[in-house]
């Protein structure tokens, strides 16, 4: 989809002409790949270089890099449901959770397992000369009798009183959120992808690379040293080793 295009959809999603499926199904249900789209094409033309702004070289054939990306779907609606959910511990309590119910729970673990006194897995094993005679294989303290836990075949070791009710408390919470306001963070989170579509199309976050470049920044998450022009980096950092340890001007 071309910016125009974008636009339209995203001003319909807002006055509710159509739903977030629908709108949802325009954006990330389209076979055409924006690099197809004649919008793309001419931006590139005017925006690429005879030279690689990483390393120099003129070797062609350039291509624009995207120095960054859109986030996913998911993310999206992740980041929509936490700002709901905030808001809604800000101004309400969490869901009242009764100690009835709990326990209710918690009956259903009738059998009991050996486990560590000290942190309380179940990763102990028993020494045969060795004293104490037991040993955790997570925070490996010595004991000579394990402390015998609540526990059910299917669910495990039964969590603390109030774990388990915190736990409960916010699935309801949770529960309550996607019922209430699930439509509005599906819409919420279109309308981001949206807006980080748009920005995606326009190009503004690209420089020219050689195809050497653009495969180690993308492949192997390298660049060459911003300083040197020469030893290959992490992306993440600025300048090689020597050049640092050299006291480089660029470094500074």
């Amino acid at each position: 989809m071309n910016l125009i295009e974008l636009e339209k959809v995203e001003e319909a999603l807002r006055s509710d002409k159509i739903t977030f499926a629908e709108a949802g199904e325009k954006i990330y249900g389209s076979t055409t790949k924006p690099w197809q789209t004649e919008h793309w094409k001419k931006k590139r033309n005017e925006l690429i270089k005879d030279s690689c702004e990483q390393c120099g070289s003129t070797k062609p054939q350039m291509v624009l890099q995207h120095m960054w990306h859109p986030s996913s779907y998911r993310t999206h609606v992740r980041i929509a449901y936490e700002s709901f959910l905030e808001d809604e511990k800000l101004n309400n309590s969490l869901p009242d959770v009764k100690d009835e119910e709990v326990q209710i729970y918690l009956d259903q673990f009738t059998d009991t397992k050996e486990s560590c006194p000290s942190c309380g897995v179940r990763s102990i094993s028993k020494r045969k000369t060795m004293k104490p005679t037991y040993r955790c294989a997570k925070c490996y303290h010595e004991f000579d009798e394990p402390k015998m836990v609540p526990y059910h075949p299917k669910l495990g070791v039964a969590p603390s009183f109030n774990d388990l009710k915190r736990g409960m408390a916010n699935r309801r919470l949770q529960d309550y959120i996607w019922d209430t306001y699930g439509d509005k963070i599906r819409k919420k989170a279109i309308l981001q992808g949206i807006e980080e579509h748009k920005r995606y199309i326009s190009l503004e976050d690209t420089k020219t690379f050689c195809k050497r470049c653009a495969f180690l920044w993308d492949r192997k998450r390298k660049k060459v040293c911003d300083v040197c022009k020469d030893t290959l980096i992490p992306i993440q950092m600025h300048a090689c080793y020597k050049c640092q340890k050299d006291g480089h001007p660029g470094v500074l």
